[in-house]
């Protein structure tokens, strides 16, 4: 049973390259969308994979730039290099 108490928060991934975006978009199917990167968060593409879902370290790659979860208005990363 699922835990109603628990927000679901957006994840973000940045790219190293717009292909490895479409790449990531692929692997991951349904529930994920490719849109800009936030302006407080940086990119090397400027290309940006929103989702939900929490599985997406199967999902990762050599592409993948970093990981961040939106807690209000604030950003945090979850995968990256500092």
């Amino acid at each position: 049973m699922e835990n109603n108490n628990q927000e679901i928060k957006e994840k973000v991934a940045t790219f190293r390259s717009h292909y490895g975006a479409m790449m990531f978009r692929r692997r991951f199917g349904e529930g994920c969308t490719l849109r800009p990167v936030p302006r407080s968060l940086s990119s090397s593409c400027g290309t940006a994979a929103y989702f939900y879902r929490d599985d997406w370290e199967d999902h990762l790659d050599e592409n993948v730039e970093g990981v961040w979860e939106r807690n209000g208005e604030e950003w945090r990363k979850l995968y990256g290099e500092e």
